[in-house]
């Protein structure tokens, strides 16, 4: 039977399972880039048709995002964290998800700017700025959860 524990578990195994597919993924960007440039039907020729300078652009759009990816799985680690401890409704999980937030915003800018020389990043983008938003509603629900708690904390 499937229950909450189970759910939380599969949370912090997927967090950790990306953290690990993050980081092979910014030590492997080199060759996956110019294999992903490689593999695209515009370019004929294969590898040795990609332009430098695209592979350039690719690499700076997958380093400026590697970071963002990271602090987004920490903080995600960590609310999963204080979730399994019953800390639901505190300051540390809304600050989280502000930061989330603000990562994704981030995000959504390095796609855009990058969708100048890869339209396809237009989507993604889009994506990363419509995640701020729902990230942002819930770290709103929880500030006023966490208002409301604090508030019957204080009654008696």
């Amino acid at each position: 039977m499937w229950n909450k524990n189970k759910s939380l578990t599969l949370s912090r195994v997927a967090v950790a399972l990306f953290m690990a597919l993050l980081a092979a993924a910014a030590v492997a960007a080199p060759w996956l880039t110019r294999w992903f440039l490689a593999s695209r039907p515009w370019l004929p020729g294969g590898a040795s048709a990609v332009p430098q300078r695209l592979n350039a652009l690719f690499l700076v759009t997958v380093y400026l995002s590697v970071p963002l990816a990271a602090l987004t799985l920490w903080d995600l680690r960590g609310l999963l964290a204080r979730i399994g401890a019953q800390q639901i409704f505190v300051p540390a999980n809304e600050r989280a998800l502000r930061r989330i937030s603000w990562y994704c915003l981030a995000e959504a800018a390095v796609c855009l700017a990058s969708s100048f020389y890869y339209a396809a990043f237009l989507l993604v983008a889009v994506a990363a700025a419509f995640m701020a938003l729902i990230v942002r509603v819930v770290k709103n629900v929880f500030a006023e959860a966490i208002a409301l708690k604090d508030e019957n904390d204080y009654t008696i």
